[in-house]
């Protein structure tokens, strides 16, 4: 995905993601046949399918693709992409893994109970990298919404409701880009010295 604004130059998010999902899928129908709900398998943590499902989305949140190199991993949850309540009671079909993204907690949190019509989930679609068109990384690590979609009143909800436009999503994409900068050059004695320092502001994020 060119120009993810989820994605640093070391960490992205996989161009197959909807193929994977489908791969799993029929894994956990294969493994076990009855299963109706299939939410409820990839849900629990620790799982194989759990794990299986975070390293697709390559352990980052498909919303503000903030990594497990800056926050805790338990801090990563399954989210509804759209949410139960619009589904009338149907487990069944919101638990689909086709409606299910990997979240930070942050985003989740934020996104629950945020409805919108039917053409928005293509708009959003954080899977084939549509949402990608609606939200760009300016070159201050903002994250920001597209001129083209600027007046768009569910767009700009999202947009607020999720916190896109909070600094910490700076300080975060910035601490993603350190981390991979480190690990891509870790074995020159002159870049292990800034681990340090790269450990000492993530303490001091993740206290804000």
């Amino acid at each position: 995905m060119n120009n993810d604004y989820r994605n640093t130059r070391y960490c992205n998010l996989k161009n197959n993601i909807i193929s994977e999902k489908n791969s799993l899928r029929m894994k956990i129908i294969k493994d076990h046949p009855r299963v109706k709900i299939i939410y409820n398998q990839i849900n629990r943590r620790g799982t194989e399918y759990n794990n299986q499902f975070r390293i697709i989305y390559n352990n980052k949140c498909a919303y503000c693709g903030i990594t497990t190199d800056v926050i805790s991993s338990e801090l990563f949850e399954i989210d509804h992409f759209v949410c139960e309540a619009s589904f009338d009671g149907d487990s069944i079909s919101a638990g689909e893994i086709n409606n299910l993204v990997l979240s930070c907690r942050k985003c989740n949190l934020a996104k629950r109970n945020f409805t919108w019509s039917e053409e928005y989930s293509s708009i959003f679609n954080v899977d084939d990298g549509s949402i990608t068109k609606v939200f760009y990384r300016d070159k201050d690590y903002s994250i920001r919404i597209e001129k083209e979609y600027i007046k768009d009143s569910v767009i700009c909800s999202f947009y607020k409701k999720l916190k896109l436009n909070e600094e910490i999503r700076r300080l975060d994409f910035l601490l993603m880009n350190m981390y991979g900068f480190y690990e891509k050059n870790s074995n020159d004695s002159r870049i292990r010295g800034i681990l340090k320092y790269i450990v000492l502001l993530q303490r001091k994020r993740n206290g804000l």
